[in-house]
């Protein structure tokens, strides 16, 4: 294909970035400032040009997209935020998380959505994240001998009351529902997960004993 039309089609391409993913906008940028420069691109390049041409810009590709787009509801939606807030924990799907939590409107592509979404982690965070807590608001719990040392040390050895339950989930172990608990006679809130959190019983009130046997 001559300059013109490679030209042309790296113009086209750069015209339709809303239907490219984040690192296909800068593959295509990168290709435009290299052909401007040099007046040529390396068969490799060219070949994952046409790639995408295929997979985002023909007419099939767009019609799929257009599909996705009208399928992309509110629960699909709750998810994808759910995963996102998790992933900018991790250091994984950075670019792709930081766009659904800043963007509420945003849509990713399918294909991304699947790699974020619904990976075997990003499932675990979406059961800890819809699970039925264990201990609603008001229970009286304390810490397990596995929780972290800081948060034993902060309780004082002192039960604790829930008092917040859910959030931002960053785990996908198993039972790691956030929780904020409040230890007796603190002020500060401890932020734990459920796992490291067991029931506490109430103490009981002593009993008053009443001597009957007065001595005169």
């Amino acid at each position: 294909m001559n300059s013109e039309g490679l030209l042309q089609r790296l113009a086209n391409a750069q015209q339709h970035s809303t239907l490219l993913s984040q690192w296909e906008m800068g593959f295509v940028e990168s290709l435009t400032e290299q052909f401007n420069k040099h007046g040529r691109l390396s068969p490799k390049q060219v070949e994952i040009l046409e790639r995408i041409e295929t997979q985002k810009l023909s007419s099939e590709a767009q019609n799929t997209r257009k599909t996705w787009i009208e399928n992309y509801d509110d629960e699909k939606r709750r998810i994808t935020l759910i995963c996102a807030k998790y992933y900018l924990t991790t250091g994984y799907f950075t670019a792709l998380a930081t766009a659904v939590v800043e963007d509420a409107a945003y849509v990713p592509h399918e294909k991304a959505w699947k790699k974020m979404c619904q990976n075997k982690y990003a499932l675990k965070v979406i059961a800890n994240h819809d699970a039925d807590p264990i201990y609603p608001v008001g229970s009286l719990v304390s810490f397990r001998s596995t929780a972290s040392w800081r948060m034993k040390n902060d309780a004082k050895g002192m039960p604790c009351v829930v008092i917040e339950v859910g959030g931002t989930v960053i785990s996908a172990a198993k039972g790691a529902k956030p929780y904020k608990v409040l230890p007796f006679g603190s002020a500060q809130s401890i932020v734990c997960e459920e796992r490291h959190l067991k029931r506490c019983k109430k103490p009981k009130k002593a009993k008053k004993v009443i001597d009957t046997d007065v001595p005169f």
